[in-house]
């Protein structure tokens, strides 16, 4: 009986030192990322999305009995007309509601929680949620793909 040695065998073995080198990579390369406020009975984690530069440190929202409302007006105090400085934190567990106006019609999108409303011109879209996870969470424009704030959940 003739055994696989040398030369051959290593012609033989590549394949296989591919496919488990791959199998390990994707085992290893979880981005954290979850979506919203599910009842799966797991713990919300920590979103590690890729999070946008900031120009700023963030300024804590005004929590009363528990809530914090940010007002945004696109065009004129969002995160890109301020030069990266519309960054607002909130305390993990924060019932917030987030009112976005816009001259044009626009969809959002709240990044790491998987929020999406829509908008008419001239009128105020509404996010609201529990604050459940912490990060920094990017709100931006479906149409302009600009981040419009910046919102970190310590």
């Amino acid at each position: 009986m003739r055994h696989a040695t040398g030369r051959g065998m290593r012609r033989r073995s590549w394949p296989l030192a591919v496919c488990l080198a791959v199998a390990l990579a994707a085992c290893g390369s979880s981005n954290g990322s979850s979506s919203g406020s599910g009842s799966s009975g797991s713990t919300p984690t920590t979103i590690e999305d890729e999070s946008t530069p900031t120009s700023g440190p963030p300024v804590p929202a005004t929590v009363t009995d528990g809530k914090a409302t940010v007002d945004v007006t696109v065009g004129t105090d969002d995160f890109t007309t301020t030069g990266g400085t519309r960054v607002v934190s909130v305390p993990k567990g924060t019932a917030v509601t987030i009112k976005m106006t816009a001259p044009d019609a626009e969809d959002y999108h709240l990044h790491g929680y998987d929020l999406e409303q829509k908008a008419d011109a001239g009128k105020t879209s509404t996010f609201e949620f529990t604050a459940d996870q912490t990060g920094q969470f990017d709100l931006e424009s479906h149409l302009t793909e600009k981040t419009l704030l910046v919102l970190v959940v310590v």
